[in-house]
């Protein structure tokens, strides 16, 4: 695993592989990041020049990051944004689109959680709590039926954040 050089639109990128494992069911794939730092409830990583580091920078061995099910979910969807699932970059940031998409994996997955409904805008968009800000934000609050809620949040890093 290591970065790998994409040139697109005269642009150089660089991306890091990094395997996403589902820890409810095993269940693994591979997507390629940009330059990133992905939230989860309590888990945060940065994944920068080929490696992926835990909250406390420590790195974690063969880039893998452990998530649930939904996390899992909505990664797959966000990197789906564009139409290659296998690379995660600013081609992703598809905005409001993405809450919908990230509703249909989850559904895919079977997940008992689903995209939250927005209660901070007016009118609020039709596919719930979740969207890909063209300022380099996806992300995407999630609820079960018992109340219980979750969050995921992709952020990309421009420089030497």
């Amino acid at each position: 695993m290591g970065i790998d050089e994409v040139k697109g639109a005269g642009l150089q990128q660089n991306y890091t592989s990094v395997k996403v494992k589902d820890k409810d069911s095993g269940k693994s794939f591979v997507i390629n990041f940009t330059n990133s730092k992905v939230k989860g409830n309590k888990a945060e990583w940065t994944i920068k020049d080929g490696k992926v580091y835990d909250k406390d920078g420590k790195t974690l061995k063969e880039n893998e990051i452990e998530v649930t099910k939904y996390q899992a979910a909505l990664i797959k969807a966000a990197a789906e944004g564009d139409g290659n699932g296998r690379y995660l970059d600013s081609n992703d940031l598809i905005g409001a689109s993405y809450a919908e998409n990230a509703e249909k994996e989850l559904q895919n997955v079977k997940s008992e959680y689903h995209i939250a409904e927005d209660n901070y805008n007016n009118p609020a968009p039709p596919f719930g709590d979740a969207d890909a800000l063209e300022h380099g934000i996806i992300y995407a609050n999630v609820e079960n039926s018992k109340g219980e809620r979750g969050h995921l949040e992709i952020k990309f890093l421009n420089g030497n954040q």
